[in-house]
């Protein structure tokens, strides 16, 4: 069977899709993920041996410059209506063409989509195919939903299309951390598929990931994610942490790669060392942390409760609040609103055993849930029929 993936192009949504392509490629499956011409060779590295990359449609920040000129709207901050002209009318404009072509000509079978990409189903609908969505994340806001399903309506009326519903809704998200009132369809079949952290293919071989020699004080980790990647945020937040008697090991964002001044390796006002490193998968970097600061992004978040590590969190945009919301509510996670209280966080975090036992217990939720082969065969039965 021939599984398409489609994604918006950004790691924080393309790397929680690797494992199902990984599961679909080792079941004997063909497997390939539509994104941004501009994402290939950034993101090849990160893909399963065997997954084909087909080019369509430019990269998120371009949309969400145009959707600013657009809505008169903020790019790293948009309005509703701003979000759904980054996910649904101006993606769709400049990707569907490509994604149709492209989709056709490599004889999908299957369409697998994350829950913030419209093309998936868009292509779908086009070509007559059965498509499941993904979700890794809390449930999308209402407003969020109403403006991208407007501004995706447009480009169905001009096919004649209508929109055509997912087959089933494939569940990344720890049922630990859902919000009691319910934020999952109740009429589409939810299949909860085991998450973990992010590792490169077999074979690609080790990272080169700072060493910090005897374990004398707890590690932490600060990562900012992909976007939010700020100079003098980074730096702010490090020098925060490293105020406590601890080491820390901080991620670049890409953009900040190669950065002036951006990651000198020094001693923390606590007393411990202080190392930055280049984008790595951050399953090689959970080796030996204690605790994980972070702004909220669903794949640091997931990562770091799957191996049972609480987190600090600073949210700073996008579903980030949301997420930090629940991962607070589930006890695993202190949140934060402003710099300053990020050392007093770190400290109540790495000396209270309840925010260890209640990540344990997200940890062992997400253990129990069915791993991602369960899930391809269970799709590919069920398209067979």
């Amino acid at each position: 069977m021939r599984f398409l993936f489609c994604s918006v192009s950004a790691h924080g949504h393309v790397l929680p899709l690797v494992p199902l392509m990984e599961a679909a490629r080792s079941e004997g499956h063909d497997v390939a993920l539509i994104g941004s011409g501009g994402m290939a060779d950034v993101v090849r590295a990160e893909l399963p041996v065997g997954v084909e990359y087909l080019p369509a449609g430019p990269m998120p920040f371009e949309l969400a410059v145009e959707a600013a000129r657009r809505t008169g709207g903020d790019v790293m901050a948009p309005s509703a209506e701003g979000v759904g002209e980054i996910f649904g009318g101006i993606v769709l404009e400049r990707a569907a063409d490509d994604a149709v072509a492209a989709a056709r000509s490599w004889r999908a079978d299957v369409v697998i989509s994350e829950v913030y990409c419209t093309v998936g189903p868009f292509v779908a609908a086009v070509l007559g195919l059965t498509w499941h969505e993904v979700r890794m994340t809390t449930a999308m806001p209402a407003e969020w939903v109403q403006a991208i399903d407007r501004a995706t309506a447009r480009h169905y009326d001009e096919r004649g299309l209508s929109p055509v519903a997912a087959s089933s809704v494939l569940d990344l998200w720890p049922a630990k951390l859902r919000d009691p009132v319910g934020d999952l369809p109740a009429n589409v079949p939810v299949l909860p598929v085991r998450t973990r952290a992010h590792r490169r293919p077999r074979g690609a071989g080790p990272s080169s990931v700072p060493a910090f020699g005897d374990r004398l004080r707890p590690r932490v980790l600060v990562t900012l994610g992909t976007v939010f990647s700020d100079t003098g945020l980074l730096d702010s937040v490090v020098d925060a942490v490293a105020g406590n008697d601890v080491d820390v090991l901080a991620t670049l964002g890409l953009s900040l790669q190669g950065g002036a001044g951006v990651g000198r390796d020094r001693e923390g006002a606590g007393g411990g060392s202080v190392k930055f490193v280049s984008f790595v998968p951050i399953d090689e970097l959970l080796d030996e942390v204690d605790l994980v600061v972070g702004v909220g992004g669903a794949g640091t978040t997931l990562a770091a409760l799957s191996r049972g590590i609480p987190l600090v969190l600073w949210p700073q945009g996008a579903d980030q609040p949301a997420i930090a919301e629940r991962v607070s509510a589930a006890g695993a996670a202190l949140t934060v609103g402003a710099l300053s209280e990020i050392g007093p966080a770190v400290a109540e975090a790495l000396t209270a055993t309840t925010y260890w036992k209640s990540a344990g217990d997200v940890a062992q939720s997400i253990a129990d849930t069915p791993a991602p082969p369960e899930v391809i065969r269970l799709l590919a039965s069920g398209a067979q029929r």
